[in-house]
């Protein structure tokens, strides 16, 4: 599959040290290092992997960045945005990962219906249909109107 590829309008970002918390990262294919978007949060949940997980149903400008599997799978056509090692995970597995991350993208997190911006490394989900996400995520805050 040909990943998406970010247009010039997408807003490039700075990664941050995240990338070495995000559990089994060989599941990921890497598109881009980091980018900026914009969009509507449609839900937010936690993961038993330790990440905190919110749908974002993005802005126009950013539907390209969304594949088929976003469509098809459990985001629902949003994209998915993963702040990793935010709680404990459930999965031992990913106990000593989390364990070494001295500072993750904490809350509060915006509540469903906020417009937010939120910058990560975006990536295909080879697990989950290769539905795009931002994972990890770097950094968030209010998108302006």
């Amino acid at each position: 599959m040909t990943p998406p590829s970010p247009g010039p309008e997408i807003t490039r970002c700075s990664p941050s040290g995240q990338d070495r918390y995000v559990y089994d990262p060989d599941r990921l294919q890497v598109v881009a290092p980091c980018l900026r978007v914009t969009g509507r949060v449609e839900a937010v949940h936690s993961g038993s992997d330790g990440d905190t997980i919110l749908l974002l149903d993005v802005d126009p400008a950013y539907r390209e960045l969304l594949t088929p599997g976003n469509d098809a799978g459990e985001t629902g056509g949003s994209l998915d945005i993963e702040a990793v090692c935010t709680i404990p995970p459930l999965e031992p597995i990913v106990y000593a990962v989390c364990a070494g991350d001295p500072d993750p993208v904490s809350g509060p997190y915006p509540g469903v219906g906020e417009h937010v911006w939120m910058e990560g490394r975006y990536i295909l989900d080879l697990n989950h249909e290769a539905h795009a996400e931002l994972h990890p995520l770097y950094r968030f805050g209010p998108a302006t109107p």
